[in-house]
């Protein structure tokens, strides 16, 4: 009985150990110069210094109702330091927040930037803990959760 315990503590020891996450901290994700990349006439953009692509042909949708307005455009993408990917163009009047989820990208916020005119010809800095929009002289600083208010 007594070796029974001993087996069992034991055991139980080397699989909540065995069991605990691995976790790799700080962390910094963040590009530190957004990738401006040209919409192929599949709708697919690629980005060679981070071996990305993907389809953003749903994206265009979402912002415009025309499953066509993907064709010669071109979108800016930048990384924070969390991992989210910020996306917009120009024309649009939102910036989409992207988490990786599985071989895609997961909607996790859609900033309304502007209500009446979509964007003129935007541009992303890197601003820690910030990304910066630049659009038509305005600088806006966004978060994950959306526009930072009161911040210089």
């Amino acid at each position: 009985m007594k070796h029974t315990k001993i087996f069992l503590v034991v055991t139980s020891i080397i699989l909540l150990t065995a069991c605990s996450s691995l976790l790799l901290e700080p962390a910094q994700f963040a590009w530190p110069l957004e990738s401006v990349l040209k919409v192929d006439k599949e709708g697919f953009v690629k980005e060679e210094r981070y071996a990305l692509n993907f389809n953003t042909q749903a994206l265009f949708f979402e912002e415009t109702q025309d499953s066509l307005a993907y064709a010669g455009k071109t979108i800016r993408l930048i990384r924070n330091n969390e991992g989210y990917y910020f996306m917009t163009a120009a024309n649009f009047k939102n910036v989409y927040v992207f988490s990786v989820d599985k071989s895609a990208f997961s909607l996790k916020t859609k900033i309304l930037i502007s209500e009446t005119t979509g964007l003129l010809n935007p541009a992303f800095n890197q601003r820690s803990p910030y990304i910066e929009l630049l659009d038509d002289g305005k600088s806006i600083k966004l978060t994950s959760e959306g526009i930072q208010e009161g911040v210089k």
